[in-house]
């Protein structure tokens, strides 16, 4: 990743991609946070393009579950505002996506304060969760409000697009920064700890959007750095990594210069991936990634639909969920996978792995 944030994938196998292979590697993205998005031939940014929609089905979930605390019905509510905020965690590039998660967090402290069986505690974490995003507001009819958070401090660090216009706005509102002697720009927060809505544009178009979790730093200790890198001045770009392929059971990456990149691979197996984690042209070995079952021939499960990938293509996985308080880059150390084969068991919506 780039700053704990984004990564370059690239896809080594030649011909059509198979789909479970596909399939598989988003569902390897979701599990550590990103998303996979095709990169530009040119400098390796990937606008993100925004899906008003999402907004507007966002919206009919609230008003169910709205419908659901007003009919003492906590099963339906609960079902709603869960996919609310899941539309919007996979979403923060949304202009709106701030204010909407406020509501649905308005949304839980009211189900948690209306409805059995309550519980005030966590009724008072998601109104303040709500505040910290919109800055609060009045308690409406049925709803119970509670005390704001102190402020924290934190900084955004913009680095990787020297010489271009770079903005940023957090929940919203467009931040001031200041431009580095080494071209970086920072930003300087002062909120509520919370998760926070993170959009940075490049010339206009957005070039970074993740939830970032903003958290109280200890007595005496520095406010938290959140490091985002929003270009790489072509170094990851496709034409940049096309040098790349596969070498039996490994990578071959003479001469790339992309700082953090992960190479994939089908697998033999089916509704599996092989991803191999590289720094420049040092490569780790391929590690198995198996989907969730229903991809296995015969297993009764309709095929997922045909999914557009070219026979060689980089991506940019642009991250949703940055965390404030580290810049540990998760896939280049391996936190995530610590073993040759990795099989995920689902319980209860706990993921083990």
């Amino acid at each position: 990743m780039s700053g704990a944030s984004d990564v370059t994938v690239v896809w080594l196998d030649k011909g059509p991609a198979r789909e479970d292979a596909v399939r598989a590697l988003e569902q390897w993205g979701r599990a550590r946070g990103i998303r996979v998005l095709a990169a530009t031939e040119g400098s390796g940014d990937a606008a993100v393009r925004i899906d008003l929609t999402i907004a507007d089905r966002v919206e009919k979930e609230l008003d169910r579950a709205r419908e659901a605390i007003a009919a003492v019905d906590a099963d339906t509510a609960e079902r709603a505002l869960a996919r609310a905020e899941g539309l919007l965690r996979d979403h923060p590039e949304l202009p709106q996506a701030a204010w909407l998660r406020a509501e649905v967090h308005r949304g839980w402290a009211a189900r948690f304060t209306r409805v059995e069986p309550r519980d005030e505690p966590r009724a008072q974490i998601a109104w303040q969760d709500a505040d910290a995003l919109d800055g609060g507001r009045a308690a409406g009819i049925g709803e119970q409000a509670f005390p704001a958070r102190a402020h924290a401090k934190a900084t955004v660090i913009v680095r990787g697009a020297p010489g271009r216009r770079v903005g940023a706005r957090l929940d919203g509102a467009r931040l001031s920064g200041t431009i580095g002697a080494d071209g970086t720009t920072s930003y300087t927060l002062d909120v509520p700890p919370a998760e926070h809505q993170l959009v940075v544009t490049v010339d206009d178009d957005i070039a970074f959007a993740s939830w970032v979790s903003i958290a109280m730093s200890a007595t005496g200790t520095p406010p938290p750095t959140i490091p985002i890198r929003v270009g790489d001045d072509g170094a990851c770009s496709a034409a940049s990594l096309a040098t790349a392929s596969r070498d039996g059971d490994g990578v071959r990456a003479q001469s790339v210069t992309c700082d953090h990149w992960v190479a994939v691979a089908a697998s033999e197996r089916r509704g599996a991936v092989l991803v191999a984690r590289c720094e420049r042209s040092a490569c780790g070995p391929f590690v198995e990634w198996r989907s969730e079952g229903g991809l296995e021939s015969g297993s009764g499960v309709a095929p997922p639909a045909p999914l557009a990938w070219p026979a060689w293509a980089t991506w940019t996985a642009l991250g949703v969920g940055a965390v404030a308080a580290t810049t540990v880059v998760l896939i280049a150390t391996g936190v995530l996978e610590t073993r040759p084969t990795e099989q995920r068991f689902v319980s209860g919506g706990v993921r083990i792995e």
